[in-house]
C-alpha cells in the first residue's frame, strides 16, 4: 500500500508548526501575493525560507500558492516570486491559470507545479494534458464523484503507466473543510457586490450573507424567505468532511488528502489534523478499528465536531448535489480553546507537574477540562489546581488573552497541547 500524504493548511508560521506537530507531513500556504488567501496571516520571504526549513528538519513538506487568476500585469512579478521560491527550495508551488503554468514550466523546469482546484480538473483529458507537460499533481475539482476520480485515475494509469511506480501523489483532492458555492471556487459575487476579487485572494464571501427579498415597487421593506427571521442564507454550503471514507478515496487513486482552512484558528488545524491522522494510520496499519469499530469511528467524529465548523456532508463525492444551510450562516462547535501548553516541569513533589499555558479563552480553578496533545490518539481530563499568573500569586479565574498562566497537573502535558472546555448540549 502506498503512503497517502496528509496535507494541512497553513495560515502562519505558528499554525504551519502546529499542523507539523499535530501530523501532517505536509502544508500548503501562502506568500505576500499570488495566492488566494489574500487575508491569511501569511509568510513573508523569511518565514518562507524558515518554513522550508523547519519541514526539512522534520522530514516533511511545503507547498506554495501562487494561483491566482493572473493577468497580464501580474505574470512577470510572478515569475520573479517563482524564482525565489526555487532557491528557496520549497517543494512545489500550486498554480491555477494555463499560462502561468505553462510560463513556470518553460523557466523554472525542476520545480514541481500542482495545479489547483481552481484551475477546473473535472476530467481525464485536462489532467492528463497537465501530467503531460510536467505537473507533479493535480488537485482535483471538488464537484467530482469517487467514480469519477477512480474513472479518471484509470485513464491516467493507461496512458502514464510509471505513475503506478511514483511514490509521490500525482492526485490530490479535499476531504475536509469550507465548500464554495460556486463552480471550482470561481465566484464574481464578491467582486460584484464588495469590489473585492476572490479570483485574485480577497473574497468577502457574499456566499455567507443573509438575504431577503424587496418588491420594487415596495424599496426599502424585506421579506424574509420562509426558514429565518433574519432571512435566507440562499448560497451558504455545508462544510465537507470525510474523515469516515479514507478507504474509498484511497483506492480511487487519490494520494493526498487535503484540508481547507488556512483562515481558520489552530485549534482547528490542530484538531483536525489530529483526527485525520489518527483515521488515516489506522488505515494505512489496515487497523480493524478503521470503519468497523463504531466507538473508535465515533471518537474521531467527536474530535471533528469539536472546533468551529458548520453542518458536515461529504460533498459531490457519493453523487450529491452540493447542500447548502438556509437558515444561518454560524459556526457551530462543542468545545471552547481556552490555551496552548508552554512547557511542562516536574515539581520537586514528584506527584505533580508544573504547567505554563498561554491564555486563549477565560478557565477557572477548579474547572475540569481536556487536553489534546500531538502523537496521542486520546484526550486526557485534568482539574485546574494551583492557578497562578506568571509572578506566582493565586489566581481564581485566567481570562487576559494571551496572558502565561501556571497550573499543577498530575500527568506530564506535552508543549504543543489544547486545553479545551467541552459544551453542554444546551449549550452548543
Amino acid at each position: 500500500m502506498k503512503k497517502i500524504e496528509l496535507l494541512a493548511p497553513a495560515g502562519n508560521f505558528e499554525k504551519l508548526k502546529t499542523a507539523f506537530l499535530y501530523g501532517a507531513d505536509a502544508a500548503y500556504l501562502g506568500g505576500d501575493a499570488f495566492g488566494l488567501r489574500a487575508n491569511a496571516g501569511n509568510f513573508s520571504d523569511d518565514e518562507i525560507v524558515s518554513a522550508v526549513k523547519l519541514a526539512e528538519s522534520l522530514g516533511k513538506k511545503v507547498y506554495v500558492t501562487m494561483n491566482i487568476i493572473a493577468r497580464d500585469g501580474d505574470i512577470d512579478s510572478m515569475m520573479k516570486y517563482a524564482g525565489f521560491l526555487q532557491k528557496a527550495g520549497v517543494h512545489g508551488i500550486i498554480v491555477a491559470d494555463l499560462g502561468v503554468f505553462m510560463k513556470l514550466r518553460k523557466y523554472y523546469p525542476k520545480m514541481p507545479l500542482h495545479v489547483s482546484t481552481q484551475a477546473n480538473n473535472l476530467n481525464s483529458e485536462t489532467v492528463d494534458f497537465y501530467i503531460s507537460n510536467g505537473a507533479s499533481r493535480v488537485n482535483l475539482a471538488r464537484e467530482l464523484s469517487l467514480s469519477e476520480i477512480g474513472g479518471i485515475n484509470c485513464n491516467l494509469i493507461l496512458r502514464h503507466p510509471e505513475l503506478s511506480e511514483r511514490d509521490e501523489p500525482y492526485l490530490e483532492a479535499f476531504v475536509h473543510g469550507a465548500m464554495c458555492m460556486a463552480f471550482s471556487g470561481r465566484c464574481m459575487l464578491s467582486d460584484y457586490l464588495a469590489g473585492r476579487s476572490s479570483n485574485r485572494g480577497d473574497c468577502a464571501q457574499p456566499c455567507r450573507w443573509s438575504y431577503a427579498i424587496m418588491e420594487e415597487k415596495r424599496p426599502g421593506e424585506y421579506f424574509p424567505v420562509e426558514e429565518s427571521d433574519r432571512g435566507t442564507f440562499l448560497f451558504n454550503s455545508k462544510d465537507l468532511c470525510m474523515i469516515e471514507h479514507i478507504p474509498e478515496l484511497a483506492q480511487n487513486g487519490v494520494g493526498s488528502l487535503k484540508i481547507e482552512g488556512r483562515m481558520k484558528s489552530e485549534f482547528y488545524t490542530a484538531t483536525t489534523v489530529r483526527a485525520y491522522r489518527i483515521a488515516l494510520d489506522a488505515y494505512m496499519a489496515n487497523d480493524g478499528r478503521y470503519g468497523k469499530d463504531k466507538v473508535f469511528m465515533d471518537e474521531l467524529i467527536s474530535e471533528i465536531l469539536s472546533c468551529s465548523h458548520r453542518e458536515y456532508y461529504t460533498g459531490f463525492y457519493f453523487g450529491g448535489k452540493g447542500e447548502q444551510i438556509n437558515s444561518s450562516s454560524s459556526y457551530v462547535r462543542n468545545t471552547d480553546f481556552l490555551g496552548i501548553v508552554e512547557s511542562s516541569e516536574k515539581c520537586v513533589d514528584a506527584g505533580s507537574f508544573d504547567v505554563t499555558v498561554t491564555v486563549k479563552g477565560p478557565f477557572k480553578e477548579g474547572e475540569k477540562l481536556e487536553v489534546i496533545s500531538p502523537g496521542s490518539s486520546s484526550f486526557t481530563s485534568i482539574t485546574v489546581s494551583n492557578l497562578r499568573n506568571g509572578d506566582g500569586l493565586p489566581l481564581s479565574i485566567a481570562n487576559v488573552p494571551m496572558m502565561k498562566v501556571k497550573i499543577n497537573a498530575t500527568v506530564d502535558i506535552p508543549a504543543g497541547s489544547f486545553i479545551r472546555r467541552r459544551k453542554s448540549a444546551a449549550e452548543q
